[in-house]
């Protein structure tokens, strides 16, 4: 990206080693008779009074033994680190980056960094974890909730730089709502939806965008029968190997309708679906499934596939996508990359009849990465993950990956050189058209996130409901509601 782009105006903007000592001792749970002052009320001559009185009770208590000295440390120390993004060759150039940097700084240190696709490694974390063996000290895309109250993850409070990161950054991953404290997350890139659309079919169909980049509720349906008449797919976005791509037509629009705070409650569990609300963004992403919205191979293509459906293929009038989009498609065409020579264009959310943030865009975090807690290094591992925190690899993120950094940085003074962007095979300029078309659509206008954590067993009713039963149209809306509202966040 040349110096020119380097700022990105949308509002998301503004949103050594430590060597333990000691070997980690074993803790064991013993018996233990305790006194305790508690308060009670009584009635003393007919009045309330709160009043102490001591209580000894036989408690369990866990107790940790006087750890033994370590031995000393031969050899380097290894750090086993598996990432996700494997398809993903910018974002992986970025890591080996930082993984190379570390290294460098400190000799004493081997990282063994390994690629691996979002689903097995989540299946292979799971399988090592459980197993207590042959888990890694770094993983990425792992700490949601379940993972936290199994003690896999350790907190990362004290170990990241947190006013290095963009505003908000902290609350994601973050469970303290659900009465967990703790920050589980290093996140290097940040997260803009957005709404893509092939400017060549338009042409084609004779389909206008408006002065405002944003299509109303009624005249995005007729785009969408119009490609679909025409033998194009609405959206090129398909669930075949993710549990999300199909909730995208139901979160757009109903964020368009009650704005980022009422819609952080329903994405999270936290509201009722069953209110006029939900239930017109719910009706409006089924009217747009029955105009032919989704792809025939909805429920089979993959992610790494849909992409190329949209920008190669050229099969769909639309692509509902968040920014990591370009850590996917901006790569070599013979890897099945986009030609950077042809532009989509970028457009609102559909304005919703009744709409409370018509011009406001959704925004949250990519994956990211943890330590866990089968490390015997936590404190190097920490300081890995505090090591990619610095400014300079948020620029670097964002020049190499055309992605928004969750890292503030100075793009004066912290922007990669040509030089060494050339030297790693990303020479600045190439794709400055799509800097200056998101700026165009989306600098500028405010920003929501939703932070808040989902619970298991509603994450699960949305997978069933949101992303499956409704876009293939195996459950009704009214289905649907009862599905999402079963399964609340208590």
């Amino acid at each position: 990206m040349s110096k020119k782009f380097r700022v990105l105006v949308v509002g998301l903007v503004i949103l050594t080693m430590l060597l333990s000592a000691c070997a980690t001792p074993t803790a064991e749970v013993v018996e233990k008779v305790v006194t305790q002052v508690v308060k009670e009320t009584v009635i003393v001559e007919g009045t309330p009074q709160i009043v102490e009185k001591e209580v000894t009770k036989l408690v369990e208590v866990v107790v940790t033994p006087t750890p033994e000295p370590a031995a000393p440390q031969e050899g380097p120390i290894i750090i086993t680190w598996w990432s996700h993004w494997a398809n993903e060759p910018a974002k992986r150039t970025v890591v080996e980056k930082i993984k190379a940097d570390y290294m460098t700084e400190h000799p004493d240190v081997i990282i063994n960094l390994s690629w691996w696709d979002k689903n097995p490694l989540r299946e292979a974390l799971r399988a090592t974890m459980t197993a207590g063996e042959g888990a890694p000290d770094i993983a990425s895309d792992w700490c949601r909730l379940e993972e936290v109250e199994a003690g896999w993850c350790l907190d990362l409070t004290d170990a990241l730089p947190w006013e290095n990161f963009i505003p908000g950054t902290e609350l994601d991953n973050n469970f303290e709502a659900l009465g967990i404290p703790g920050r589980w997350k290093l996140n290097l890139g940040a997260s803009v939806n957005m709404l893509f659309y092939n400017p060549d079919i338009f042409e084609e169909l004779g389909i206008e965008v408006p002065d405002d980049f944003q299509f109303t509720q009624a005249e995005f349906l007729d785009v969408v029968k119009k490609c679909s008449e025409a033998g194009y797919a609405g959206s090129a976005a398909s669930i075949g190997n993710r549990p999300y791509p199909g909730v995208w037509v139901v979160q757009y629009p109903l964020f368009n309708l009650v704005g980022p705070e009422q819609f952080d409650l329903y994405n999270s569990g936290q509201q009722s679906w069953d209110t006029p609300e939900a239930r017109a963004a719910l009706e409006y992403s089924a009217a747009l499934r029955d105009a032919g919205y989704h792809p025939d191979t909805f429920a089979t293509m993959t992610i790494d596939e849909f992409h190329v459906y949209f920008h190669t293929q050229r099969q769909a009038c639309f692509l509902t996508i968040p920014s990591w989009y370009a850590g996917r498609a901006f790569k070599a065409v013979e890897e099945g990359g986009q030609d950077p020579n042809w532009h989509f264009g970028m457009l609102r959310y559909p304005l919703m009849d009744g709409s409370a943030a018509p011009d406001t865009i959704w925004v949250g975090y990519e994956s990211g990465y943890h330590v866990t807690s089968a490390t015997k290094y936590p404190d190097v591992a920490k300081d890995i993950l505090r090591f990619a925190a610095q400014p300079k690899y948020g620029a670097l993120w964002t020049a190499v990956t055309n992605i928004p950094s969750a890292i503030k940085y100075d793009p004066e003074t912290d922007w990669p050189s040509d030089e060494l962007l050339a030297e790693l095979g990303y020479p600045a300029g190439v794709w400055d058209w799509y800097w200056v078309e998101f700026n165009k659509v989306y600098g500028g206008l405010p920003t929501g996130q939703a932070p808040s954590p989902l619970c298991g067993d509603f994450n699960d009713a949305v997978i069933s409901a949101l992303n499956e039963g409704l876009p293939q149209g195996l459950i009704t809306v009214d289905e649907a509601v009862e599905m999402l509202d079963a399964n609340l966040c208590k």
